[in-house]
């Protein structure tokens, strides 16, 4: 159960870092084909959050702050990058061909192992948000493709 905790706060760190990041990329550019989709996929974000936020076990020991971290320094690494792309093209590449197609591994590998009989509400929710991320990769990948030199 730990185990699990720790896991779905990592996805929630990640999914908070990338609202942050995507949403202060929406209100600077002015690109009318990358703003709606940037902010969709923010709100995505922020709503994957709240409800991985849902399933951390409910333990003295354990609370929404202690569990909300990074899974490693590369991920670390990877949001820092993402933060400073100084380009539209280069956030779209990070965001879409590094940052979220992780997260979307990190998040089915969880699924793939979660017991939808002993734990059907974390499975539901890994379900959703694992369909959700695929198609926001696919859209990601549209707009990379329509895009400049990193498409």
């Amino acid at each position: 159960m730990l185990q699990n905790a720790h896991r779905l706060g990592h996805h929630r760190w990640l999914c908070l870092q990338l609202f942050e990041a995507l949403g202060t990329h929406v209100a600077a550019t002015s690109d009318p084909t990358v703003k709606p989709v940037l902010a969709a996929h923010a709100h995505h974000l922020a709503w994957h959050a709240e409800l991985l936020a849902q399933r951390f076990p409910e333990l003295d020991e354990l609370d929404a702050a202690t569990l909300t971290v990074p899974a490693d320094a590369a991920v670390e690494q990877q949001v820092a990058l993402l933060r400073r792309a100084p380009t539209t093209d280069e956030l779209l590449y990070s965001t879409y061909r590094v940052v979220l197609p992780r997260l979307l591994a990190d998040c089915s590998e969880q699924l793939a192992e979660v017991d939808a009989l002993t734990d059907g509400p974390t499975a539901r929710v890994l379900t959703l948000i694992v369909r959700d991320l695929a198609d926001d990769v696919r859209m990601g990948e549209v707009l990379l493709r329509q895009g400049g030199p990193l498409g």
